[in-house]
């Protein structure tokens, strides 16, 4: 590996990074949580969450990688591929988005309600 791939791959992973370290935090503050389902549930959202991150991540490094090994026919017959990969990665986000909301609603509700004035 070169030092321009390198330094592309670095740069991608850099961009995610926070979206990893929020993950990590989430995960820690929900795992704090007690049992139940609606925190398995909020752990399996979090869970996808990373993978499509990771996945992502893969996504964009097959690009760059095949840019730098000059094997510009192989990229065009992987860009169907690839966006199709994204999508799909897009619908797990999505679907794990709806698994966080649908856990933060149920333990919102599950909550005893404010006192009044």
């Amino acid at each position: 590996m070169n030092l321009e791939l390198l330094m592309a791959v670095l740069g991608t992973v850099a961009m995610r990074l926070p979206i990893l370290i929020a993950l990590a935090v989430s995960v820690v503050w929900v795992a704090d949580s007690p049992r139940g389902a609606v925190r398995s549930v909020a752990l399996w959202a979090l869970g996808l969450l990373a993978l499509t991150t990771l996945a992502g991540l893969l996504v964009n490094i097959v690009p760059q990688w095949l840019v730098q090994q000059g094997d510009y026919a192989s990229m065009q017959g992987m860009v169907m591929w690839l966006g199709g990969a994204r999508f799909v990665l897009g619908l797990v986000d999505a679907l794990a988005i709806v698994l966080l909301v649908w856990a933060m609603t149920r333990a919102l509700r599950g909550r005893a309600p404010a006192p009044a004035g």
